[in-house]
């Protein structure tokens, strides 16, 4: 992954300079850049441009920090000017800037009071302080178009609900706007509410048929045993949390689990959620699910913000606000919010998860395994094990990676292997690299049985037969079995190619093997396997080209020595 780390650590004064005095040199009506040279102060209008310039600038940098400081800046020079005071407020919003958002708002609204993104600041506020009747009065339908005022409403339901009005929010939640979405998620506020006045019949119905669309069905589950406990139905309650867990492979980590364990050990837990806490689970779902789905980030980012200022604790809304600052390549942005989310709550392990990706990806290895282990020590469960285990796995530490595998096979029925059958498969990867090759085959052949159109497994054992030259009629069938399933899988294709070669037909491993090495083009193996077909086919230049190219692709160990001495001595030097 490439990063631009270096340029976000720079002063960001000293990464526009150049930039902005280029761009005023050429501006004669402005100033002259000799001018700037003599260190004379820049005029009202080229402060503003160079403002504005910089907030773009770091725009491009995703620095939203001097994003939104340049941009303010540049609103307080031309306070009449809407869009700029527009781009000052998303710009404070996204760097977490409450203080500053409302402020901004307040002068957004003074030039369009119908400015849905201001109003939905000032609101949330309002009723996350429980100022109702304000909060109310911000939310107001100005229709200033109806991906805000979806947000709006959904806020300005749950104020109704602190009013204790709760006929005028099932009107308004039924009003929602945008499609059917949109309608489910109004229909789940309805729900809820059934479910807190005491309406079960009512609310069981409603819930029947978002879950029928698998709409929020963690949401749907949580509301349904509140309402069963604020009724004392302890069993009910029970009873629709397991049924969530049982569907879900146990829910092993995660807020159901977390529910499931406080009321199985007698915890007394908040099962009244305040207005501003609905509200802000209201906020939180369609802001991830449907804005971050069609990658549009930075309203997925706002309306999660918006989530926050409703209820600072609501850990969901930060996990997912973690996530979409990680698409936007804002990883340290995202690691200070995974870090606010305590090992006691409920999304802990998710956060853990989350960092240690950001950190394996950022080649900090060594980091990431310790966020793992430190989790696998205060939250063990399968979850954390098979991340440990898959991360030795990548790492190419078999050794360390097989005990996890161990450990979660013992742990695991007959029956749910049956069902799950991967753990074997990875546990088979572990004991092939580890020379007990017996085994290996006895844990892919259990995946086999269970699940025989597992293009992976297929693969991964055809191509061993192949490479070690046994059981090769058998292994090519499974080889054209994995490319029927994965017919644009690159290693699946160099597997094909590869058995091709073994057996001596150099002009078809070719044609394969020259369509994987397109399909994946940074794979020391592929690269590798196809300069060894060049080399058979009296290509010789060509094959040292392509191991020429496999060493600089993070070949294996084995790969790396191989490869090195066929260029000195040709195919027939390698290491076999």
């Amino acid at each position: 992954m490439v990063k631009i780390n270096s340029l976000r650590k720079a002063p960001m004064s000293a990464l526009v300079s150049v930039l902005v005095l280029v761009a005023l040199s050429g501006c004669a009506t402005t100033m002259g850049a000799s001018s700037v040279e003599r260190g004379q102060s820049l005029s009202p209008k080229a402060q503003l441009y160079a403002d504005y310039v910089s907030a773009r600038y770091a725009s491009n940098l995703n620095d939203a920090a001097s994003r939104s400081a340049y941009f303010s800046r540049a609103f307080a020079r031309r306070p009449h000017d809407l869009d700029l005071g527009q781009k000052a407020l998303a710009a404070a919003i996204n760097n977490g800037e409450s203080a500053l958002a409302r402020a901004l708002s307040i002068e957004i609204l003074a030039l369009d009071e119908t400015d849905g993104t201001a109003r939905a600041v000032m609101g949330a506020n309002a009723l996350a302080k429980g100022r109702y009747k304000k909060a109310l009065e911000y939310l107001a339908d100005a229709n200033a178009g109806i991906g805000i005022e979806n947000f709006n409403t959904l806020m300005r339901g749950w104020a109704h609900i602190g009013l204790g009005d709760r006929s005028a929010a099932k009107i308004t939640f039924a009003d929602m706007k945008g499609g059917k979405y949109f309608e489910f998620i109004g229909n789940m506020q309805q729900a809820i509410i059934d479910m807190q006045e005491g309406d079960i019949e009512a609310a069981i119905k409603t819930f029947a048929e978002i879950d029928k669309v698998n709409l929020a069905p963690i949401e749907s589950t949580l509301a349904q045993a509140r309402g069963y406990m604020l009724r004392g139905e302890k069993d009910k309650a029970l009873d629709v949390l397991n049924t969530y867990a049982d569907a879900n492979g146990g829910s092993l980590t995660g807020p159901i689990r977390f529910t499931l364990d406080a009321i199985n050990a007698g915890q007394k837990l908040p099962w009244k959620l305040t207005p501003a806490q609905s509200a802000s689970r209201a906020v939180t779902e369609p802001a991830f699910r449907y804005y971050g789905a069609q990658q549009q980030f930075e309203s997925a980012e706002t309306f999660l913000r918006i989530a926050l200022e409703l209820d600072p604790e609501n850990d969901k809304a930060r996990l997912f606000l973690g996530s979409v600052l990680e698409q936007v390549d804002r990883n340290e942005d995202a690691m200070n919010e995974y870090a606010r989310i305590g090992q006691l709550s409920p999304f802990s392990v998710s956060a853990r998860l989350s960092e240690s990706d950001i950190l394996f990806g950022e080649d900090k290895n060594e980091e990431g395994i310790k966020v793992l282990e430190s989790i696998q020590e205060t939250h063990p469960s399968r979850v954390t094990q098979g991340s440990l285990g898959r991360a030795y796995l990548i790492l190419e530490d078999y050794e360390k990676a097989l005990p996890y595998y161990e450990a979660l096979i013992a742990d695991m029925s007959e029956d749910e292997l049956k069902k799950n059958p991967q753990v074997k498969y990875l546990r088979g990867i572990c004991l092939e690299r580890l020379g007990r090759w017996e085994e290996a085959v006895t844990d892919f052949e259990f995946v086999l049985k269970y699940n025989p159109d597992d293009a992976d497994v297929l693969n991964y054992l055809g191509y061993t037969w192949v490479d070690k030259g046994v059981n090769l009629t058998k292994a090519f069938a499974m080889i054209e079995k994995a490319v029927e399933l994965e017919p644009t899988s690159g290693a699946i294709i160099d597997s094909l190619g590869w058995a091709h070669y073994k057996l001596g037909r150099y002009g078809q491993a070719r044609i394969n093997l020259e369509e994987a090495a397109e399909r994946s083009p940074t794979s020391a193996t592929i690269i590798d396997h196809l300069g060894d077909v060049y080399w058979k086919l009296g290509r010789r230049k060509e094959a040292s080209y392509q191991w020429e190219r496999a060493l600089s692709l993070d070949p294996t160990d084995k790969e790396l020595k191989a490869i090195k001495a066929k260029l000195k001595g040709g195919l027939r030097a390698a290491v076999q």
